[in-house]
């Protein structure tokens, strides 16, 4: 048998297992790699800096639920990419990061740029490993992509770049279709949980990104129990808030008759969701929770019954065994604090000229949202803005769930462009958030990636000057110095928008939903404090 070369091997790999794009960032130790992808079937993106690539690989992990892939140099490289893997390790995404690294005879020395990668990385990876010997490197791809598609997480291997043009006997492997078989519930276990359900009084269904799929299997169950829906802040958009069982969202970027009728309700059937914060949810609740993922089940809070394996699935048995209520008293209780909810949602709108309130920005983009748009969210006020006042249908919403990382709205837009090209893509960002990646305008324009870009512009950091504020501490550095958005935007050859008043954002928001270019839309906003903000 005849050996292959080392490089054209891992990319066979990768190829055989669906991979489609790459994301990364040249430098020395992976330039045979990157040259090599030239005549590939994976396309490369380079993004302006590896933490992006890094972010926007997360992204598109979130986006499909399928492994993503992204690249690194060694030292400094690998070093700017771990905010990037941070956020997918901390939502439990696959992700395969692929870092060069010094020549082998200098591994361990003092040569440029090495550092000892696995430890650096070994906090937010479920494997990681150096490449050390060609014929390897098919096992530890496996390997590492089968750990990070099952345990969901990042998965690190290195590889000294005096490797890449080696030969290997290794035979690259077909995909195994096991892994996408998802675990079949217990038939015992539905039958108890269907049980408890059919005993209580006052059910809620808490429903998070896990469940995405099965918004009809939801509210068909809600509507069969008499439960008052609730989501956390990946699932939003899944179920618009106009639904008549939808209680809005969980936390402080949700609304306060969720948090009032968790505090009420005898049983949450929790599908898919693993945020729970304390501060907005019963002490001891009575919880039933189904997840594909074994250490989801009770991690964040305690459960009665957990319920391990396809949440579609479930969700089919589960109906098939539950007795159709008539709560009529549990009904009405939600009836009657949903339309005091929706009249406050409804106000209306005091100031129509800039700078506008976060409140009426975000109903603004509401109204003018598709239900096939993907809307990415930065971090910081801004999406709990959002999360308060967004109330339409969407086809999917990407966050930086629990990293919570500023700068991940803008690669994550791009990520979502790459991958469903058809769908209109927006990213909401604060000023702040996009202050830490300008740049990636660049590189949307550089790859014809129509996405488009709202910024609220309110000069400042709010989140936290608001909370220092609230803190009695005296708001220090939290002003920002911004450019010209829009001129800005111009010279990167993106389209620039600034409007002057409500009617003129729904004008732009109306012009730029099919444009083909992509557009920065700079929207000065007042730093309103979000009701209930404090010092974490």
């Amino acid at each position: 048998m005849q050996n292959k070369n080392f490089t054209d091997v891992i990319i066979d790999q990768l190829n055989k297992w669906n991979i489609e794009h790459i994301y990364g960032y040249a430098g020395d130790t992976i330039l045979e790699f990157f040259s090599a992808l030239e005549d590939s079937p994976i396309k490369l993106y380079t993004s302006k800096h590896e933490g992006t690539a890094g972010l926007m690989a997360s992204a598109e992990a979130k986006l499909n639920d399928e492994l993503a892939v992204c690249v690194a140099h060694s030292g400094p490289g690998t070093a700017n990419i771990i905010n990037g893997i941070g956020d997918a390790y901390s939502d439990k995404v696959p992700l395969l990061l692929i870092t060069g690294q010094v020549p082998t005879w200098n591994i361990g020395t003092n040569y440029k740029q090495f550092v000892n990668q696995l430890e650096l990385t070994k906090p937010l990876t479920v494997f990681s490993s150096l490449v050390t010997n060609p014929d390897s490197i098919v096992d530890l791809m496996v390997k590492a992509m089968t750990m990070s598609i099952v345990k969901g997480g990042v998965s690190h291997l290195a590889i000294p770049m005096d490797l890449w043009q080696s030969e290997t006997n290794a035979l690259p492997r077909e995909y195994p279709d096991h892994l996408n078989k998802k675990e079949i519930p217990e038939e015992n276990t539905i039958k108890k949980a269907a049980s408890k359900i059919n005993q209580a009084n006052k059910p809620i269904i808490l429903y998070g990104r896990g469940a995405k799929n099965c918004k009809e299997e939801l509210k068909k169950l809600a509507q069969q129990i008499d439960a008052g829906l609730i989501y956390t802040l990946p699932a939003k958009g899944i179920i618009p808030d106009n639904y008549s069982l939808s209680l809005g969202g969980l936390g402080l970027a949700g609304s306060d008759i969720a948090s009032q009728l968790l505090n009420e309700t005898d049983l949450i059937i929790n599908f898919g969701a693993t945020w729970w914060p304390m501060d907005y949810v019963p002490r001891q609740p009575e919880i039933i929770q189904f997840d594909t993922v074994k250490e989801n089940i009770g991690a964040t809070h305690p459960v009665e019954l957990g319920i391990l394996g396809d949440i579609k699935e479930s969700l089919a048995l589960l109906l098939e065994k539950i007795s159709e209520k008539d709560n009529q008293d549990w009904r009405s209780k939600i009836d009657s604090v949903r339309e005091n909810w929706l009249n406050d949602l409804e106000e209306k709108i005091e100031i129509t000229e800039t700078p506008l309130t976060p409140k009426s920005v975000i109903q603004t983009i509401s109204k003018k949202t598709e239900n096939n748009e993907i809307i990415s969210l930065d971090s910081g006020d801004n999406v709990v803005w959002f999360g308060k006042y967004f109330t339409d249908q969407c086809q999917d919403i990407l966050v930086s769930g629990s990293w919570r990382t500023m700068g991940f709205g803008v690669p994550a837009s791009l990520a979502a462009k790459i991958n469903q090209p058809k769908a209109p893509v927006t990213s909401i960002t604060g000023d702040g958030g996009i202050g830490m990646v300008l740049a990636e305008i660049l590189t949307a324009v550089r790859y014809d990636l129509p996405v488009r870009i709202i910024i609220m512009n309110n000069g400042t950091l709010a989140m936290e000057k608001n909370r220092m504020i609230t803190a009695n501490l005296t708001p220090e550095e939290v002003d920002l110095t911004n450019p010209d958005f829009v001129d800005l935007a111009e010279s990167c050859n993106a389209k620039g928008f600034r409007p002057e008043s409500i009617g003129e954002l729904e004008n732009i928001l109306d012009q730029t939903q099919q444009l083909n270019e992509v557009a920065v839309i700079d929207v000065p906003t007042q730093p309103s404090t979000v009701p209930g903000t404090k010092l974490m």
